[in-house]
């Protein structure tokens, strides 16, 4: 008999001995069993069984219920679920953990507030901080699209931050952290790139900072809203900690509380600034931390630049000694990148003119005209701008000359818009196109996961191409890159996206149609009659937003991420799951129907699929035999509504226990 035979037959005899040892293991009584349910397996075959019991921190039965009575001993839970539904422990696979608690800020609490309300809150802030003249006050959970309406004799945002801190800095952060807009007082301390401070004005619009333009907002005149968006908040030097995530190590157990109440057990921290894993580590430390994290690391590429371009080596290796020092620890993965290929695509048809969206699209956006109703706080679409017009080409020729207030307002008079909305814009990339693709073949090289923000069509093409380039040149890595949010794709790279089998994390919240929201949206994709227009079902945007049940027919995995905090702290698993399935809001209009998923591939997005994304498929994600005990029971069977035509109830669903590795975390 060879070594290799001889090895071979120990190894057969092992398994002999412990499946027979398991087998034994499993006629020993079970420490909780759960019966008369509805248990959502979410195996390959999303199979339903009615019982399951965990010992431990294992599955160990998973089927009908007198098996499951057979398990039941003395000390044995036994919880009857009565038609109620059993699933696997969900995965919100792009969320921000450390700003889902409140953490005593001024805050708007992504409330839809005019500008007279903002200015109302604000002033109560500092007065309640009796902060001293000079010290910046920064505002948390700002809803740049929706509210802002013009109130109180205000116009734009600059104008009521000045009427209520004349002698404060102010910022605004958005709750989507991409959004930003301050008074005059924050405006004044931009520093350009010598590090002298010149201020934001029309005039430094245009020298110091015309790379600006696209993320910075402007009035009639031409000179600052006080919307500032993207990098432009950096230039105006505010407090950073609201934007970073951090947060007080003692509100860490209220991250892991939260997630708990929601049924998560896992999720990917989807911007993880490298100074937060010490908060995830003192929260495993504490005992407290009832769930897993994949830490999706966020670097700040500026900070990397050298003579010559960007060091991407170096953010290799600072990614490597990240994952060297904190992989060890149980629950937390460090094994993914984050990068931002674009930004994000809502304008403001409340400014006039209106601000264009900065997310990176294919087509130019249009430049919509529109009738403000200052008492109302309202919009109409009342035209486009011809922006292939010889007088549009003639200002595009000479727009320094066209940026002066008083030749703003005649040209206003005589063309009925202002000379800005000549220009033509298909937003911005964040990085370089080429530092990208760079930096996603390192990252895959490296063994690194990718995690890419991606809002406009061509910020996805480009993150395709990238993709496409790293496996042309490393070939398979097996690694799983992923995309999140992928709110508008050409339909050109459907099938490209399909072929590399990426992960989709849409946030499935943001496919219920919202009037306010589209109108800062769709105008500017497609040319619109009216508002009454804002649905047409042929529009490229209603065509080819959020597709994604035609992405995963042509092989895409979908995943599911809340990003909490943006529109709430709030995860809203549920709410996903319905919108997922339905798409529609209470007046029954859809966005994009040929995006519709079913309800079984709603959960799968939210369970077994986060868990391949995640990498501990075989350890969690379904409820099978051996798996980890994480599991959650819900109030209601989410297949029965949506068999019964009553899915658009799903977010009504309530968590009643969660269970992480065998241990109840949340009742």
């Amino acid at each position: 008999m060879t070594i290799r035979t001889l090895a071979a037959a120990w190894t057969l005899a092992l398994a002999i001995i412990t499946g027979c040892a398991e087998r034994e293991a499993d006629r020993q009584p079970a420490e909780r069993v759960f019966i008369n349910g509805v248990v959502y397996t979410a195996n390959t075959e999303q199979a339903t069984v009615s019982a399951l019991a965990t010992r431990g921190e294992r599955i160990v039965y998973v089927g009908d219920n007198d098996g499951a009575r057979a398990l039941v001993g003395e000390t044995t839970e036994v919880v009857d679920l009565a038609g109620r539904m059993l699933l696997p422990g969900l995965h919100d696979m792009h969320i921000h953990p450390m700003a889902i608690v409140d953490d005593g800020s001024c805050d708007i609490d992504s409330a839809p507030l005019n500008l007279a309300e903002i200015a109302s809150l604000v002033s109560s802030c500092i007065d309640e901080r009796e902060l001293p003249e000079g010290e910046w006050l920064a505002v948390a959970q700002w809803n740049f699209a929706v509210g802002n309406q013009p109130a109180g004799g205000f116009e734009t945002l600059r104008q009521a931050l000045d009427a209520a801190a004349p002698n404060h800095p102010v910022i605004l952060w958005g709750n989507d952290g991409h959004h930003g807009a301050v008074n005059s007082a924050a405006l004044v301390r931009a520093v350009n790139e010598k590090g002298i401070m010149v201020g934001i004005s029309a005039e430094t619009l245009a020298s110091d900072f015309a790379g600006y333009r696209e993320v910075i907002g402007v009035d009639a005149g031409g000179n600052p809203n006080g919307e500032l968006h993207e990098t432009a908040r950096e230039l105006v030097q505010p407090p950073m900690g609201l934007l970073l995530g951090e947060l007080p190590e003692e509100l860490m157990v209220e991250v892991a509380r939260k997630l708990s109440a929601n049924g998560i057990t896992t999720v990917l921290d989807a911007a993880t600034p490298p100074h937060s894993l010490l908060a995830y580590k003192s929260l495993l430390d504490s005992g407290d931390m009832t769930f897993n994290l994949s830490a999706a690391i966020f670097l700040d590429v500026p900070s990397y630049h050298r003579e010559g371009g960007i060091d991407v080596d170096q953010m290799i290796a600072d990614i490597l000694s990240l994952r060297a020092e904190f992989d060890p620890l149980s629950q937390v993965t460090v094994d993914t990148a984050k990068i931002f290929v674009d930004g994000v695509m809502e304008g403001n048809p409340l400014n006039d003119p209106p601000t264009l969206p900065n997310a990176a699209v294919i087509n130019p956006y249009q430049q919509p005209r529109f009738a403000i109703d200052l008492e109302a706080g309202s919009a109409e679409i009342v035209g486009y701008v011809n922006t292939s017009s010889e007088l549009c080409q003639k200002v595009r020729d000479a727009m320094d000359h066209y940026m002066s207030p008083e030749v703003n307002r005649v040209f206003h008079r005589e063309a009925g818009y202002y000379p800005q909305q000549c220009r033509i814009s298909r937003g911005v990339l964040e990085h370089p196109s080429d530092f990208i693709k760079a930096y996603m073949r390192e990252l895959d090289a490296a063994g690194i996961k990718i995690h890419a923000h991606v809002i406009g069509d061509r910020a996805v093409r480009t993150a395709v191409e990238g993709m496409e380039a790293l496996r042309a040149s490393n070939g398979d890595s097996g690694l799983l890159h992923s995309l999140g949010h992928v709110q508008l794709v050409a339909p050109e790279d459907y099938q490209r996206i399909g072929d590399l089998g990426l992960y989709l994390v849409f946030t499935y919240a943001w496919l219920a149609p919202e009037f306010f929201y589209d109108m800062t949206v769709n105008p500017f994709i497609d040319q619109l009659a009216s508002a009454d227009d804002l649905y047409r079902a042929d529009s490229y945007y209603m065509t080819n937003t959020y597709p994604a049940a035609q992405l995963a027919r042509l092989g895409a995995v979908l995943a599911a991420g809340s990003d909490a905090p943006v529109d709430t702290r709030e995860p809203r698993p549920f709410y996903n799951i319905q919108q997922a399935v339905t798409r529609a809001n209470e007046e029954g209009t859809v966005l994009n129907p040929a995006g519709r998923i079913d309800i079984r591939s709603a959960l799968d997005a939210y369970t077994i699929n986060g868990a391949h994304l995640f990498g501990h498929a075989d350890e969690t994600g379904s409820l099978e035999l051996g798996k980890y005990a994480d599991l959650v029971m819900i109030d209601r069977d989410l297949l029965s509504l949506a068999d019964e035509g009553k899915a658009s109830t799903i977010a009504e669903t309530e968590v009643l226990l969660t269970v992480f590795r065998g241990k109840p975390v949340y009742r």
